[in-house]
């Protein structure tokens, strides 16, 4: 892959605890990284849930190899959260593809 094609500066972000001073635990999203990507839809359905129309759409990521992140975390670009699913590097671990689940902020 041309790295001219990763153009769109994507957020990595990991799920984190933190204590909320009162013997609890808040819950939020921080940001361990931001790298370069190509982003390409590949599937996009409807279906009917609760009496309601939803859609579902899958993309693929494509950005630099990573060793550290997991199908936990999660990559955000331009107001969509894009759920990590697969992680697929390529043969030399240059780059890696990730299979990912898109939901709108």
């Amino acid at each position: 892959m041309s790295t001219g094609r990763r153009r769109h500066p994507v957020e990595i972000q990991r799920e984190s605890k933190v204590s909320d001073g009162m013997g609890g635990w808040q819950t939020g999203w921080a940001t361990i990284g931001i790298e370069w990507a190509a982003i390409d839809s590949v599937r996009g359905d409807e279906f009917l849930q609760a009496g309601q129309l939803q859609a579902a759409t899958t993309a693929k990521v494509t950005i630099p190899y990573r060793d550290d992140l997991t199908s936990a975390d999660r990559i955000v670009y331009h107001g969509k959260r894009f759920n990590l699913k697969a992680l697929l590097p390529n043969n030399t671990r240059s780059e890696m593809t990730c299979m990912c689940e898109v939901t709108k902020i």
